[in-house]
């Protein structure tokens, strides 16, 4: 008696969740861990099917069949994707572990129940950090060759157009001026695509959405802005994230080109923290006095993108004039 009552406090006690189950697949015990991850008050006489998410439930009917006709132990990490669905429909990667037991002639499974919510997220960040790491190795390496061979090129190119402005007539000077200019514009871009590596994905590469983004703001606004990411972006957007991020983007500009009269806008994308930052910057007339946004939907849609994904968006004046939005999401 003693003995079943230590083993009975111990599993009580124990941190991951234990179940003991019928062959006919209802529970006949349940610790008080399993208890808390799955969100429910009792268990004991429900069926263990009532535990794995909905759109799986049928095969694991069939799976548990196949199981009580041939039991055998399996050892937590066996290779298995496998989830628990909370009450509250939430999904919980978990990893179990399988010994059956004949009792009065009947066969029971005891499963061990482990949460890997933590375990999962470490991994994605190693393997986070391993592509940026390689992505980190390649743009070193292609940024020193842009730099020992294009670069110094095109910076050996603008200077000897700057000696022949600086002897030329007045049209022609203007004019080798504006070569200069393209230059200098030809090498942001090359750096920009530094920035801008990374796995192509099945929407395609970032770098090509946001220059594409860049070239049709630039008609709304007479002129084209600088674009800079900083930080392996490409690596740690999903879908939904990198598609809301872009459409912010995309209002962005388009309420630049509607309300402030700018000459030149700065977007920078980067990682910070656990979060995604777009930053929007203009020169352009600012905000009204008392710092309230022009009229207009814009601000309101892009404001409601970012909290939708637990996000915040805010439009400020900039420090030497015009403003400046920031929309920073969770990746």
């Amino acid at each position: 008696m003693i003995q079943g009552r230590l083993l009975e406090q111990a599993s009580e006690l124990a941190p991951d969740g234990v179940l003991i189950v019928g062959d006919d697949g209802l529970i006949v015990y349940a610790n008080r861990s399993i208890h808390t991850l799955a969100g429910v008050a009792d268990l004991v006489g429900r069926s263990v099917d009532e535990l794995v998410p909905v759109d799986t439930r049928t095969r694991h009917r069939r799976y548990r069949a196949a199981y009580s006709e041939a039991p055998t132990q399996r050892p937590m990490g066996s290779g298995l994707e496998l989830a628990l669905q909370r009450a509250d429909g939430a999904r919980i990667p978990v990893e179990v572990s399988l010994s059956p037991f004949e009792e009065d002639g009947r066969l029971y499974v005891i499963a061990i129940v482990r949460d890997i919510t933590e375990r999962r997220a470490a991994q994605q960040r190693l393997a986070i950090a391993g592509q940026q790491l390689a992505l980190a190795t390649e743009r070193e390496r292609i940024g020193r060759d842009l730099h020992d061979v294009v670069l110094q090129h095109l910076y050996g190119i603008g200077l000897t157009v700057q000696s022949i402005a600086a002897v030329a007539d007045p049209v022609g000077s203007v004019r080798l001026g504006e070569v200069v200019d393209e230059i200098d514009r030809v090498i942001a871009e090359v750096r920009t695509i530094v920035f801008t590596l990374g796995p192509a994905g099945d929407r395609g590469a970032l770098g090509q959405e946001l220059g594409d983004l860049v070239a049709q703001a630039s008609r709304v606004l007479g002129f084209t802005p600088t674009l800079r990411l900083d930080g392996p972006v490409d690596s740690v957007l999903s879908d939904t994230v990198r598609g809301e991020m872009v459409a912010s983007l995309r209002e962005a500009l388009g309420n630049v080109a509607r309300h402030a009269q700018a000459t030149h806008v700065d977007v920078e994308i980067g990682v910070r923290g656990d979060a995604i930052t777009a930053t929007v910057a203009d020169n352009g007339v600012g905000l009204p006095p008392g710092g309230v946004a022009p009229g207009g939907h814009g601000l309101a849609n892009l404001r409601a993108r970012a909290r939708a994904l637990g996000g915040e968006c805010t439009l400020e004046s900039g420090p030497t004039g015009g403003a400046v939005l920031q929309w920073s999401v969770p990746y």
